[in-house]
């Protein structure tokens, strides 16, 4: 029993079958993209909090502090799930289940995709607390 389902969880293993090798790739990549954008957003979350909390006004504060986490792993996901499988070439499903050097492809892909989605997140709030920390600037000179 331990061995059978040790040996499915193996992605090396080749007695896995092709269908469920997608499957575990699938949400495996999906676990790890997850996990790249709560790091992301970990790491980020207290120098985020500390410039949110200097800022005079404080409808800006809730914003970034409601808006940060849930837009920084949105961003991460969105990357992750825009990668289509079938591609240009429209592949059939049968094509894509037997090709496993594809798959491990666009597994590949769809981290890069949510990396590209971590840096849009960190990109985009920078210009927010950029305007944020300039807007009281403004309304004092």
């Amino acid at each position: 029993m331990w061995e059978s389902s040790r040996s499915w969880l193996s992605f090396s293993n080749p007695k896995m079958s092709n269908e469920a090798y997608l499957t575990v790739s699938y949400f495996a990549a999906g676990v790890l993209c997850l996990g790249l954008g709560l790091a992301a957003y970990f790491w980020l979350r207290r120098p985020l909090q500390e410039v949110a909390d200097s800022l005079p006004q404080k409808n800006w504060s809730r914003i970034i502090r409601r808006g940060f986490p849930l837009s920084t792993v949105l961003f991460v996901l969105s990357g992750y799930l825009s990668v289509n499988y079938y591609g240009c070439e429209q592949k059939t499903y049968k094509e894509i289940v037997s090709d496993r050097s594809y798959i491990n492809k666009k597994n590949a892909e769809q981290v890069s995709d949510a990396l590209t989605g971590t840096i849009w997140a960190v990109g985009l709030w920078s210009v927010i607390l950029a305007i944020a920390l300039r807007a009281p600037r403004r309304q004092a000179g």
